[in-house]
């Protein structure tokens, strides 16, 4: 079942009109229709599926960060550079957030959870998804809610989870209350303003409709979350995402069912393009520092 949505729920406004349509290329083959706000430039997937009925639209043998699937090559290429963005995303943590006390939202399977308990970090993760909610358990206390979190918190990570939460600002008050008096919020999304976003159009996998329910511009990003008690300090690339997007948008746009070397040469090239064009904070994805206000 579908929801039709006549608001923005990034800013609540009701400018709102449509943008543009989207294949679901990786499950339903179905036509999903992008909206926008002229407000404050949010693009969300309009009407959507409810909530209740979206889970069988995440039976895609790619989405690793569910299966943690490594037998196919590019499930291989995938864990690989998972490895690299990993320590990374530990250097941004490091960074930005103060303390030693973590939740990862979304945390799928639970790598950045091992990653970071083993470099001293008191972590807990929350997960809907109740596989990958198994899988992850080994690496900490992993819960199906943000109300069953222990305690207080110093940081909260979401890597690519924001676009996939249905009422926005539920979740960011309830972090609010999780959060320590100087908490940071670190929330990566796709970036629909990029070159391989302009380029790809129609065809740029990050729109995966209809998981993801939000297309966060950086103007509606910082609208969304600061309205609910945070305040932006940094945006930041994500460099290895546009190979990665641009690798798959290549094989939509061919109409192949399966990756060749063709797609993966334009990928590297594409990706490399997209990142040059992109500068420091207009890359393929982007990396979101919040401080609690």
């Amino acid at each position: 079942m579908r929801e039709e949505l006549t608001h923005c729920p990034a800013c609540l406004g009701n400018d709102v009109s449509f943008k543009h349509k989207v294949k679901d290329y990786s499950t339903s083959k179905e036509d999903f229709d992008i909206w926008s706000c002229d407000h404050c430039s949010h693009l969300f997937t309009n009407p959507r599926i409810d909530e209740a009925s979206v889970g069988p639209y995440y039976d895609n043998p790619d989405y690793i960060s569910h299966t943690d699937d490594d037998t196919s090559v590019f499930a291989k290429v995938y864990q690989f550079l998972r490895g690299v963005n990993l320590n990374w995303k530990y250097g941004y943590v490091a960074k930005y957030a103060s303390g030693k006390s973590l939740l990862d939202y979304g945390c799928g399977t639970g790598q950045f959870l091992e990653t970071m308990s083993s470099k001293g970090y008191k972590v807990q993760g929350v997960e809907i998804n109740e596989g990958a909610r198994a899988k992850s358990s080994k690496f900490g206390s992993v819960y199906g809610s943000i109300n069953e979190v222990k305690g207080e918190v110093d940081a909260i990570t979401m890597w690519h989870v924001l676009e996939h939460v249905y009422n926005l600002d539920t979740l960011l008050q309830a972090f609010t209350t999780k959060m320590s008096a100087q908490a940071t919020l670190i929330i990566a999304v796709p970036n629909p303003e990029s070159h391989d976003a302009e380029y790809y159009g129609a065809h740029w996998a990050a729109w995966d409709v209809p998981i993801h329910v939000h297309h966060f511009t950086k103007n509606s990003m910082k609208t969304a979350v600061e309205r609910n008690g945070f305040k932006l300090e940094q945006v930041l690339p994500m460099s290895l995402d546009s190979y990665y997007i641009s690798l798959i948008s290549e094989q939509y746009k061919s109409g192949t069912s399966t990756k060749n070397a063709g797609h993966w040469l334009k990928g590297l090239i594409r990706g490399t393009l997209s990142n040059l064009k992109g500068g420091k904070d207009n890359k393929s994805s982007l990396i979101y520092v919040f401080r609690k206000a």
